[in-house]
């Protein structure tokens, strides 16, 4: 079998058990009575189980591999990132933000359960989050703590927030590329070093190891953005906000390269065989769509 065939299959079996996971978790949840609070929890379902890549829990499942972590202490942590992701979507497709009517080729939140539901559902999945880490790291006070505090960075003003709020004020303004670096490192990037880095301290590796490993997750967030630039050249040419735009296309591809060597070199700093998440920097790199 080809390699590359037999990594995605691996990787989409995680995919599967994050899926399993999230679905189960919305099957059990405690609810008070009220039509209305079954509303907000079917516009959860509807955005919380509407496919996507799980990029970011698998990763939390792969890094935890590396140090032999049962996957079962990691899903808490990794559905608890996913939510965060899922919430971001809901709001960034209201009309206040993007104004997006489909998403992953179905009406958007708001579309279905209107502008009020869709801005509940996301507040409601944002909290879930930290429920999931509360309950599901019960037993290690501390190890709640990390989590809540690395989640919290991430997904507020010091990281996805704080950039969106770049992004929305940044008008017509002509970005440098290390602003726009900077821009990407919290819009996106924040909740992808987080998934590797909480996962890791979940895993129970050593300062140094947690450090390497961080420094790899913000290189894979950065290296995605910079090769989607590169794949919407022809759409993007002149966009001020696209690396392409600001630097050029043949730039780019080089700034690519170097960000992807750089971020193995990373992840070797932690592990010489770790196939799947070398996988991830080579697949991107190369990736058509």
């Amino acid at each position: 079998m080809d390699f590359a065939i037999q990594l995605d299959q691996e990787i989409a079996a995680r995919t599967h058990a994050v899926n399993q996971y999230v679905e189960q978790y919305f099957e059990k949840m405690q609810l008070p009575m009220g039509d209305a609070i079954l509303e907000l929890r079917k516009a959860m379902v509807y955005s919380g189980t509407n496919g996507g890549k799980r990029f970011r829990p698998v990763l939390s499942l792969l890094v935890g591999e590396l140090f032999g972590c049962d996957p079962s202490k990691m899903l808490p942590f990794a559905a608890a990132v996913e939510f965060i992701h899922t919430y971001s979507l809901i709001h960034d497709d209201l009309p206040c933000m993007d104004n997006d009517d489909i998403r992953r080729g179905k009406p958007t939140n708001h579309k279905v359960f209107g502008e009020d539901f869709a801005l509940l559902a996301g507040d409601a999945l944002l909290t879930e989050a930290f429920l999931l880490v509360a309950e599901g790291y019960s037993d290690t006070t501390v190890l709640v703590g990390q989590l809540t505090r690395l989640l919290s960075e991430a997904a507020g003003i010091r990281g996805m927030v704080g950039g969106q709020a770049i992004d929305l004020r940044a008008g017509d303004r002509r970005f440098t590329k290390e602003e726009l670096k900077h821009l990407h490192l919290l819009k996106t990037g924040a909740l992808i070093r987080v998934s590797v880095e909480g996962a890791a301290i979940i895993a129970g590796a050593r300062p140094s190891e947690i450090e390497a490993l961080k420094k790899f997750g913000e290189g894979l967030g950065i290296s995605f953005q910079v090769a989607d630039d590169v794949l919407d050249h022809g759409e993007k040419e002149q966009d001020i906000r696209s690396f392409t735009g600001i630097i050029g296309l043949e730039e780019t591809k080089q700034y690519l390269n170097e960000l992807s060597k750089n971020t193995l070199a990373e992840l070797h700093k932690v592990s010489a065989e770790a196939p799947m998440l070398e996988y991830l920097i080579t697949y991107n790199q190369t990736r058509k769509v």
